[in-house]
Formats: structure tokens, C-alpha cells, sequence
């Protein structure tokens, strides 16, 4: 599943708050990807007004810009849910740094142990940020590994 259907899937309002929870510094790097100016506008009279724009703006690029999708998934992950990743690279043996790693795991672990390992995550974190990682694996790496888990269900 490409990452602007995972966020399609995840929906409006969840990927909204996915935005939301970046730093403003990782938030210029999504809209930037989505060439989506940076400039604050005379209607965001606060960061709060200025942040539900942007979120707006980013909803509707990622049905029409896919980068956007991917980057916006990437820095969420990797910002937000660092425990996570870290959890599932350790369950599949990987050298990694707080969840951050360059190995090439999805290649060289069985496929077996990353579905162990996605399962496991399952049982122990949000459903739907588990799946949402685990799709974004698969396609980062155009794979199906994690297919027989049928994530999509947890994302609406």
C-alpha cells in the first residue's frame, strides 16, 4: 500500500493530527516536499491558526503529491514513534540507534522473524500506528511481507 493510501486509510482528520504532532521544523519539511509555502499569512494570527492551515494544505497534497505522503509518514515515525521502531528493530536483531538504523534489514531478515516481530508490536502499541509502520515498511521496500497481518484493517 503506497503511503498516500495509508493516509487516505488513516483519514482526514487522523493524518491531520499525525501533522500535528511534528515539530515545526519537521512540519516545513513535509510542506516543503508538498512545495507548499512556509510563509506564515496574515490569517494565522496564532500558531495554532497556522498549523491548522498548514494541516489543511497537507490533507489535500497527499492525494495529489505522493512525496508528500511519504514524507510526511517518514517524519512522523521517526520523530514520534522512535520507541516503537526501536522495539521492532531490536525483535528482528537489528543495530539501530533509539529506532533509527541504514541496515538494510527488510532485505536481510527472514521474513518470518519481521512478521514475529510485527505481531508482536500489535499486542503492545496503537493498532493503527503499528499498521501504518509496518505498510510504510513494505512499501518503502516494495514489499508485501506484513500482507497476511491484513493491516489496513486497524488503519480507519
Amino acid at each position: 500500500m503506497a503511503p498516500e493510501e495509508i493516509c487516505r486509510k488513516l483519514g482526514e482528520t487522523r493524518t491531520r493530527t499525525i501533522f500535528s504532532e511534528l515539530t515545526a521544523e519537521a512540519m516545513k519539511k513535509v510542506l516543503r516536499e508538498a512545495a507548499i509555502s512556509t510563509q506564515r499569512l496574515a490569517s494565522h494570527t496564532s500558531t495554532k491558526k497556522r498549523n491548522e492551515d498548514w494541516s489543511s494544505r497537507i490533507w489535500r497534497a497527499v492525494n495529489e503529491k505522493p512525496a508528500a505522503a511519504a514524507t510526511l509518514l517518514f517524519e512522523w515515525l521517526t520523530r514520534t514513534r522512535r520507541p516503537m521502531l526501536a522495539e521492532f528493530l531490536s525483535a528482528v536483531e537489528v543495530a539501530h540507534q533509539g529506532g533509527l538504523t541504514d541496515a538494510d534489514f527488510m532485505k536481510d531478515t527472514a521474513p518470518e522473524k519481521l512478521l514475529a516481530a510485527g505481531t508482536a508490536l500489535l499486542g503492545k502499541h496503537p493498532k493503527a500506528d503499528v499498521a501504518a509502520y509496518l505498510l510504510f515498511l513494505d512499501a518503502s521496500n516494495k514489499s508485501e511481507i506484513f500482507a497476511e497481518l491484513k493491516l489496513e484493517q486497524y488503519l480507519s
